[in-house]
């Protein structure tokens, strides 16, 4: 059987220009560019420290002028002061320090920032946070991750080693799922321009002022570009004149797969039926190809999904139903969860099965296919009351907040 490759769309949608994967006739996933006076991602910043609460153990730092961050004290233990202190000292009001926006605000959420520091690249992530080197979860050959250690150990390491006059206890480095595979000499080049980079950003913090920007990430556009393999993608498609010129000038950072402008009358949007899409996205109810349905529903605290038989009509017995509609369920969360950005704690209400080797069943096939998520998503458990705890990492807001706030703002 051959394998559809997706395509990585850009476009204008509902007045917004969105990031689009599509494979085949079904979007996986969609996503809003930020607005332009967000600070994105990763930027890093000069901060001022404007109160230090003790009994939550952080400090709220104002890292852009008049917009504070949460700094937890418990996960940044060295601080990167601009004047060069050392990074063991006490944190105090009005101490100016060097912090990256590692989650972005949400609602009246403020954004959350982080001491260790870290570049994005292709390849990997260089981290000022002493871990030394790390593997992608997602890759299992352990030949080629003992071959990485080797390298790590006999040259990579030398390349961060000037770093670790900055008051942590030393840099790393993390290979992503592009890694795999590539030319060591390519994953090194990568990492020495990080190295470099960095030392020119730590110093550049010495002598700017609090609220300044020291870094910013590439755009949204050329980091979602970065991020697709070529092993999943056919191409990268876009009408849009500015966004196509920004891709071909970063394509010498070396995408992975060809960019295309189209230039057909007949629209993106309306060639990949994305408003249809958006409004399932966005939509309550999912209904499976049983005739079962899915109701999720976002709250302030979780995400609750509950898995319904529906116009399930096979001439099956009860058990043998509900085991079908909930593996298709299982299925179909995973897509949800990735296509509407969904974080935090999701719980999920399964139909109820009483036989043991169905729920194993059930766990096994819904892991399986959590597993293919880029974002880091973890099956819990089932509780003794039978729902399914979730957990999948916090970055840019669910899709529903981006086009509800994109609605207010028109």
């Amino acid at each position: 059987m051959v394998k559809t490759l997706n395509k990585l769309i850009f476009t204008e949608l509902r007045g917004r220009t969105v990031s689009v994967l599509a494979s085949g006739n079904r979007v996986l996933q969609i996503g809003t560019a930020p607005d332009r006076e967000d600070c994105a991602l990763g930027t890093i910043c000069v901060g001022r420290v404007r109160n230090i609460v003790k009994n939550i153990n952080a400090a709220f730092v104002e890292y852009r002028p008049g917009i504070n961050g949460y700094y937890s004290l418990a996960e940044n233990r060295f601080h990167l002061f601009a004047d060069g202190r050392d990074g063991s000292s006490p944190l105090k009001n009005g101490d100016e320090i060097l912090v990256q926006i590692s989650r972005a605000a949400v609602k009246t959420k403020d954004a959350v920032l982080t001491s260790k520091l870290s570049l994005t690249g292709q390849y990997g992530v260089l981290t000022l946070d002493g871990s030394g080197l790390g593997i992608s979860s997602k890759i299992r050959d352990a030949g080629w991750k003992e071959q990485m250690k080797e390298w790590w150990e006999e040259e990579a390491r030398g390349l961060v080693s000037g770093l670790s006059g900055t008051g942590l206890p030393r840099a790393g480095f993390i290979l992503r799922t592009n890694a795999y595979g590539a030319p060591l000499e390519a994953v090194g080049l990568e990492l020495s321009g990080q190295a470099e980079r960095m030392a020119r950003l730590l110093e550049n913090g010495r002598c700017r002022t609090a609220g300044s920007i020291l870094y910013q990430p590439e755009s949204f556009f050329v980091r979602s570009a970065m991020d697709v393999r070529k092993d999943e993608t056919e191409e990268i498609l876009t009408d849009l004149p500015d966004i196509y010129q920004e891709l071909q000038e970063a394509a010498g950072d070396g995408f992975q797969v060809p960019v295309r402008f189209y230039m057909d009358s007949y629209p993106l949007s309306a060639l990949y039926r994305l408003d249809a899409a958006l409004d399932r996205a966005l939509g309550r109810t999912v209904w499976l190809r049983s005739g079962g349905y899915l109701v999720i529903e976002p709250t302030e605290a979780m995400t609750v999904i509950d898995v319904n038989t529906g116009k399930n009509t096979d001439k099956k017995t009860a058990s043998e139903t509900y085991l079908k509609t909930n593996l298709e369920a299982a299925e179909e969360i995973a897509v949800q969860l990735r296509l509407r950005n969904l974080s935090g704690i999701i719980v999920v209400d399964f139909i109820d099965m009483k036989e043991k080797a169905q729920n194993e069943e059930l766990m096994r096939r819904l892991r399986q296919c959590l597993a293919a998520d880029p974002v880091k998503t973890v099956l819990v458990d089932m509780t003794p009351l039978g729902l399914v705890e979730i957990t999948r990492k916090k970055t840019l807001r669910p899709l529903h907040e981006q086009f509800s706030r994109s609605e207010k703002n028109r």
